[in-house]
């Protein structure tokens, strides 16, 4: 099965996937990937629809364990072993599909601020979302490359190269017009998916460590953030949960020094453990 990668460090190492969220790329993942290149072999996917990877064509191909299914013959496809999946927010909630559903395979999953959530944490309704993301793709549009990366980082507290690269990721070229890449089927089918088929599902089919590092912004959120994650908790046991300050959702982007020390040590343990 062909499938648009990103690849650095040591193939002889522990291997790193990384499982970007709805609307992003796997370049997304850069700094992180520069970060821990020299302890980990590191791949990083296009998913389905996002960066340089075609969309599907039915909106059930976005289900999670459709999903799973489909990155199950991604990583045997790539003959990878000894894998730690690291999932933000939809790839968090794809890793601990694909770790319920393939369990001989994944050694651990570590989840970005994702997962957790078990329904939209401000309340919104599916309604509400789909209409919300359809709106804000159709509102995205720069009339040149300049203009959406001066956007971007008008929009960011920091800037760097890995950032710009996975900016350009995010968007194409369509009608004279700079626009997000992700399609407004794929974004609204993914969503639907999420909604079917949650998290809470597969927790109980999840066999391996998982680690989860969430975000403690906007903190409005904090009542809601905790619930889902004791929730989390009941259904994986054998989860550790690290709070990050003063991170948001973009929780690898505000903060990918910590969150590169904190995977490099979590999963040290794991392979000192199975030693």
């Amino acid at each position: 099965m062909k499938s648009q990668y990103y690849e650095w460090g040591n193939p002889d190492k522990p291997t790193l996937v990384f499982l970007h969220g709805l609307g992003s790329s796997g370049l997304s993942f850069g700094e992180l990937a520069q970060l821990t290149m020299n302890d980990f072999h590191v791949i990083s996917f296009d998913l389905p629809g996002h960066g340089g990877a075609a969309g599907l064509a039915n909106e059930e191909d976005y289900l999670p364990s459709r999903m799973a299914q489909r990155l199950h013959l991604m990583l045997h496809s790539l003959e990878l072993t000894d894998i730690y999946l690291v999932g933000h927010s939809w790839g968090a909630h794809l890793a601990l599909y694909v770790a319920g559903m393939d369990p001989e395979t994944i050694n651990g999953v570590i989840l970005l601020d994702g997962g957790y959530f078990q329904q939209d944490p401000f309340g919104d309704s599916l309604e509400q979302q789909l209409s919300d993301v359809d709106g804000f793709i159709e509102s995205i549009r720069f009339p040149s490359w300049e203009a959406m990366l001066t956007a971007e980082k008008a929009n960011s507290s920091r800037w760097s190269e890995q950032m710009e690269a996975a900016s350009l990721a995010q968007f194409t070229e369509i009608e004279s017009e700079i626009r997000l890449a992700v399609s407004p089927f794929t974004a609204k089918s993914i969503i639907k998916g999420m909604d079917q088929q949650p998290t809470g599902e597969i927790f109980s089919k999840v066999q391996c460590p998982v680690f989860l590092m969430h975000s403690t912004l906007p903190e409005e959120l904090e009542y809601e953030r905790h619930k889902a994650i004791n929730y989390l908790k009941a259904g994986i046991p054998q989860i550790e949960i690290l709070s990050i300050p003063d991170t948001s959702h973009d929780i690898y982007w505000d903060a990918p020094d910590l969150i590169a020390r904190y995977i490099k040590d979590w999963v040290s343990r794991q392979v000192s453990f199975t030693n």
